[in-house]
């Protein structure tokens, strides 16, 4: 099964006292699924996945198959990555039960592995589940670099593609083209939407954009357009996007969301601590509300906003 369109990284909104928000969580999905929003990547390094117990994780999987159930034909893409391969397995397992469309997992984290470990890591999920697996290409997390060596034996033993966050041009451009001249089904999704519209020329079909967490109005009109082939439209709103997504970066990316969230007058809950959000009266919420306006108007989108007022 190929994955194609708009994926979110979707972050997991909690409550103060640091539970699983679900009312707000539920909102969130089917918030981004209305505007455009193709699938989510649950409980990833946005969605807190390390942060969570694997009883919390499952908890998300099945709380996106409940919202997609009003959704036809949107993706669900668990996170099932852990620091070690008995629970990325078990948290695989449960995936597929529950009757999601495919899997992604970072390597094993915080220690330093070898490739060989790597490649033993991923036999043992695979050999787990028959439902699709992505490996997760993330080393400022986990310690660890994909290289085209392991990414070849990866292919071998079945994985089905490669969420690259990174985005090194040789590498993306290396995997895609021999996959494409090996006419292998072998799919690259980059993890970020920087590069989109060259790596869209060459023929990707999806991407995972934190972005949307936000503004998925964006993300999904970027994609409309280069899809559509309409060049100059595509320029436009991938400047646009580039410029408000430099902006956002001046902290961590989830707690940037949630800020972003707040900003555009939606109650997004909290990170799970040890994230902190800046206090209500920050004038950076404001701040963020600006840019989002002016970036909104500068594509003539329609900024849908809610009623909380900080």
């Amino acid at each position: 099964m190929a994955i194609q369109g708009s994926i979110v990284p979707n972050i997991t909104l909690f409550d103060s006292a640091g539970h699983i928000d679900q009312a707000r969580t539920r909102w969130h999905m089917g918030w981004m699924f209305k505007h455009g929003v193709d699938g989510l990547f649950l409980t990833g390094s946005y969605g807190a996945g390390p942060l969570m117990t694997a009883e919390e994780r499952v908890s998300i999987f099945a709380l996106a198959k409940e919202v997609v159930a009003s959704y036809p034909g949107k993706i669900l893409i668990p996170h099932v990555g852990c620091i070690d391969a008995e629970q990325a397995v078990e948290l695989a397992k449960a995936a597929e039960k529950l009757g999601v469309d495919a899997i992604g997992a970072v390597p094993p984290f915080y220690y330093k592995h070898t490739d060989e470990a790597i490649v033993e890591y991923y036999r043992a999920i695979l050999q787990a589940v028959k439902i699709p697996v992505f490996a997760y290409n993330n080393p400022e997390t986990t310690r660890y670099t994909f290289n085209l060596k392991t990414v070849r034996r990866l292919q071998e033993l079945g994985l089905a593609g490669l969420k690259d966050s990174p985005l090194s041009l040789g590498f993306a451009t290396q995997v895609t083209y021999l996959a494409q001249e090996a006419g292998s089904d072998f799919q690259f999704i980059p993890g970020t939407s920087t590069g989109w519209i060259p790596l869209c020329y060459m023929g990707l079909k999806a991407v995972i954009a934190g972005t949307n967490n936000w503004a998925p109005e964006i993300i999904t009109e970027l994609l409309r357009a280069t899809f559509a082939d309409e060049r100059e439209r595509a320029r436009k709103v991938y400047l646009v996007m580039m410029d408000l997504s430099t902006k956002m970066h001046f902290t961590d990316s989830t707690i940037a969301s949630h800020m972003a969230l707040y900003a555009r007058g939606f109650d997004a809950g909290f990170p799970r601590r040890p994230m902190l959000l800046p206090r209500f009266d920050d004038p950076k919420y404001a701040e963020i509300r600006t840019w989002l306006e002016r970036s909104f108007a500068d594509l003539h989108l329609a900024l849908d906003t809610g009623s909380l007022a900080l």
